[in-house]
């Protein structure tokens, strides 16, 4: 892949795999830290609602990105989750139960803040896009297949302050990679429309961008029901399959190897047929894969959780394409912030539903739901698509060699 010769998209990569292994080893261990502290499910459960309550702000903080330089801001945020996570060494007892809390608020703050995105814009020439984001989709679900596993491991054996030290580190990783890399960013617009209305720039443009609005509707609309899936699965394996939660791990490694692989394949299928169609494939195949998952025999069902696991990056590849093609740069942190905020906002309904669903309803059911949305979506997004609209040109087109930019599609 070319991209790849790149040694600042290789800095780039590098620095958020490391980076990625320790959040997810360190922020799935604070539910387990928290359980131990207390003996209480709801003070571990807690733990994960601060980590997505930040997301209800993605739209200042997508404003935030498209104010300020966005690799100083990235360099601030890991230097300061870094010195955050190590006032985890000072936890011993409930008294200090806040502190885990104020990490995982953190931690939430850094997800949604869509500064890494946004510097991409400026960063790479369009044509790379659709590759960038599958790598970087592709290695993150690969880390994730063993960090948690690797977390809990260091947490049981040397406690939770030596896992906070090595999460520090894989900080202090990306933060050197990332300052050795060489960008030249936009300049902020100024400031001179209403601050509601700058906010709500983001919103504005994906409303008038037809393409961006029908893969974003698409993608909210499938989520909605995607979250039942949380309590499917579980349900699945106890009464489907009759075997115990552990089988859990199991699927979760199936599926994250399916995610590195959908993740691989995402991105040269996107730059060959374009958004609407990849996507579109993408929820087809986990239609597919949710039907396979109400068969009640284990290879058919962890069939289709590795079908899931490769539908999946298929749509967010696609839908990140979409977002870093047809956007201006210092659009780009308001314009993602939207889609996040759908996607995750219209999700966290789905997972409480699915709570509530799963122990009145036949799991099958919820997992038809699932199927049901998935081609809705494929539907949405085929059904007579709209023409990819105008490249909107960075400053990464502009520097590049007349023969590789990519202003049109």
């Amino acid at each position: 892949m070319r991209l790849l010769r790149d040694a600042r998209f290789r800095r780039l990569l590098i620095g958020e795999t490391v980076s990625s292994f320790g959040d997810s080893a360190m922020y799935l261990s604070l539910g387990i830290w928290a359980k131990d502290l207390t003996g209480s499910d709801a003070a571990a459960g807690l733990v994960f609602l601060f980590l997505t309550v930040p997301g209800l702000g993605a739209p200042l903080l997508g404003y935030l990105v498209d104010r300020v330089d966005r690799k100083p801001l990235l360099l601030w945020m890991y230097g300061g989750m870094g010195l955050t996570v190590l006032s985890l060494l000072a936890v011993r007892s409930t008294d200090q139960l806040w502190i885990i809390y104020l990490v995982a608020f953190c931690y939430g703050v850094l997800f949604s803040t869509p500064a890494r995105g946004a510097l991409l814009k400026d960063m790479l020439p369009s044509e790379d896009a659709a590759d960038a984001r599958s790598l970087l989709i592709a290695t993150r679900e690969g880390v994730r297949i063993v960090s948690p596993a690797v977390g809990a491991g260091i947490y049981v054996a040397w406690g939770g302050g030596f896992l906070a030290v090595v999460d520090t580190l894989t900080f202090v990783v990306a933060m050197l990679l990332l300052a050795s890399i060489r960008v030249t960013e936009s300049p902020p617009g100024e400031a001179g429309e209403p601050f509601r209305t700058q906010v709500a720039a983001g919103f504005h443009h994906v409303r008038h961008v037809p393409l961006l609005l029908r893969l974003t509707a698409a993608f909210t609309g499938f989520m909605l029901f995607a979250g039942l899936l949380e309590s499917a699965s579980f349900a699945a394996i106890d009464e489907g399959l009759g075997l115990s939660a552990a089988f859990l791990g199991v699927s979760a490694s199936v599926q994250g190897a399916g995610s590195v692989l959908g993740g691989l394949v995402a991105g040269p299928l996107v730059r060959r047929y374009a958004e609407a169609w990849i996507s579109g494939v993408g929820f087809a195949v986990v239609a597919v894969a949710m039907a396979l998952c109400c068969v009640p025999d284990p290879g058919f069902f962890l069939a289709g959780v590795a079908l899931n696991g490769v539908g999946m990056p298929m749509v967010l590849v696609a839908l990140g394409t979409a977002t870093h093609l047809y956007a201006p740069s210092r659009l780009q942190g308001r314009v993602q912030s939207v889609v996040n905020m759908a996607g995750n906002g219209s999700q966290t309904l789905s997972i409480a539903a699915g709570a509530a669903l799963v122990g009145v309803v036949d799991y099958r059911l919820l997992y038809a739901a699932i199927v049901l949305a998935a081609l809705s979506s494929v539907g949405a997004v085929l059904l007579r698509p709209p023409p990819p609209p105008a490249v909107a040109a960075s400053l990464a087109d502009q520097l590049a060699e007349p023969s590789t930019r990519a202003n049109s599609r």
